[in-house]
C-alpha cells in the first residue's frame, strides 16, 4: 500500500511484535547532517488504492492497516512543483553557478513572503535538488564532501547561537563555556571550507 522504497522494489514489511513499531518512522530533523542527508535520500511516498470490492473484502485487522497506511501517505505531504518552488530552484540554481568563479563575495538570495505560503519547502527542495545533482557529478567524493547546509535560526538568536546551529549541523562538539562566537565561527568555516560547501540554507523563523 505505502511503498517508501523505489519502485519495483516491495514495500517493507511490518515490524514483529515487540520491534521498532511506529518509532521506526520517526525521522531526525533536517538540522543535523544525518536528518538532512536522510531528507534527501527519501524517495517519495506512493499509495495502492484498491478497488472497492478488495477493501470490502478486507478483514477487520486489515482495513485498519489499510487506513493507517493512507494516512501515512497523506502525512508525507507530498511537494507539488509550484510556480514559487520552480522559480526559486531556478534562482538559486543560478547563483550557484555564478559564484563558482568567486573569490571573495559570494551572490545570495532571500526568499520572502507570508507564513504557510512555502518558503522552507522551497528552500529545502533547493538544498535537495543541488546535493542530488553533486552527488550524481562527483559520486567518488561523497565521503568526505558536504554540498548542503540547512540550519533555521534558534528564538531570539543571536550571532552566537546562530553559529552554535552551524556546529549541530556539522556534528561539532558542543562549544565550551570559555569559547566566543569568533572561536565557534572559525570551527565552522573551516570545517565548511574542507568539506566543499557550496550552498548555506538559512530558514528564519518567525518570531514575532
Amino acid at each position: 500500500m505505502v511503498v517508501s522504497g523505489p519502485a519495483g522494489q516491495p514495500p517493507p514489511q511490518d515490524d514483529p511484535a515487540g520491534g521498532p513499531g511506529l518509532d521506526a518512522g520517526r525521522r531526525e530533523p533536517t538540522m543535523t547532517l544525518a536528518g538532512w542527508r536522510r531528507f534527501v535520500d527519501a524517495p517519495a511516498a506512493r499509495f495502492e488504492l484498491l478497488p472497492e470490492k478488495r477493501w470490502t473484502a478486507l478483514s477487520g485487522p486489515d482495513k485498519e492497516a489499510y487506513d493507517e497506511a493512507r494516512l501515512t501517505y497523506h502525512s508525507e505531504m507530498i511537494i507539488v512543483a509550484t510556480s514559487t518552488i520552480r522559480e526559486v530552484a531556478r534562482q538559486g540554481r543560478l547563483l550557484t553557478l555564478l559564484n563558482r568563479r568567486e573569490i571573495s563575495a559570494r551572490r545570495g538570495l532571500i526568499v520572502s513572503g507570508q507564513q504557510t505560503t512555502g518558503k522552507t519547502t522551497a528552500l529545502k527542495q533547493l538544498g535537495r535538488t543541488h546535493e542530488l545533482m553533486v552527488r550524481q557529478r562527483y559520486p567518488a567524493r561523497l565521503a568526505d564532501r558536504i554540498p548542503v547546509v540547512y540550519v533555521t535560526t534558534p528564538p531570539k538568536g543571536s550571532p552566537r547561537k546562530l553559529a552554535m546551529e552551524f556546529a549541530r549541523f556539522l556534528g561539532l562538539p558542543p562549544a565550551k563555556r570559555g569559547y566566543n562566537t569568533t572561536d565557534i565561527a572559525d570551527a565552522v568555516c573551516q570545517i565548511m571550507l574542507e568539506a566543499q560547501v557550496d550552498l548555506v540554507l538559512v530558514d528564519f523563523t518567525d518570531t514575532t
